[in-house]
């Protein structure tokens, strides 16, 4: 079992509220559009997603070998490129971020990322009843309501 009946308590969180959204100006584009910024830290699954990114991590390593971590190692990685006159440098901005994951193909992608690297059926019974769980909270559905209302 992943979590023990004495940590259930770790992953539920009692004060949750709907993500917070804010808009951040992008002064240096034309036209100054907004890049939304949700924070997630008060809603009802972050506890539980924390703790199953962490689980799905351990388990599950996946190779970021196209991401950057910080402008620190772009330094670095851009610095083993040999400087080749006439070679052009692109960057990508990707617009709409995230804005369309299938989260009902989750459920199979990790079912089959626990097959490929060959863990055991109870605990890949486990890691998918979490993801359930968390995709059932994340959609909106009646299994956990839990936001504070204003007044």
């Amino acid at each position: 079992m992943l979590i023990g009946m004495e940590n259930k308590g770790k992953f539920i969180n009692l004060n949750s509220e709907p993500p917070n959204l804010r808009g951040l100006i992008k002064v240096h584009k034309t036209n100054t559009p907004i890049r939304p910024i949700a924070n997630f830290g008060n809603a009802p699954s972050y506890k539980l997603a924390k703790m199953f990114t962490g689980i799905l991590k351990s388990y599950i390593p996946l190779p970021n070998i196209y991401n950057v971590q910080n402008s620190v190692q772009l330094m670095r990685d851009l610095s083993d490129i040999p400087f080749v006159p006439g070679r052009k440098l692109a960057s990508l901005d990707i617009s709409d971020l995230y804005t369309n994951i299938p989260t009902e193909d989750i459920i199979n992608i990790i079912s089959n990322l626990c097959k490929a690297h060959n863990l055991d059926k109870a605990l890949t019974k486990d890691i998918l009843t979490i993801a359930r769980l968390s995709h059932r909270i994340t959609s909106g559905s009646k299994v956990i309501r839990t936001y504070r209302r204003k007044v």
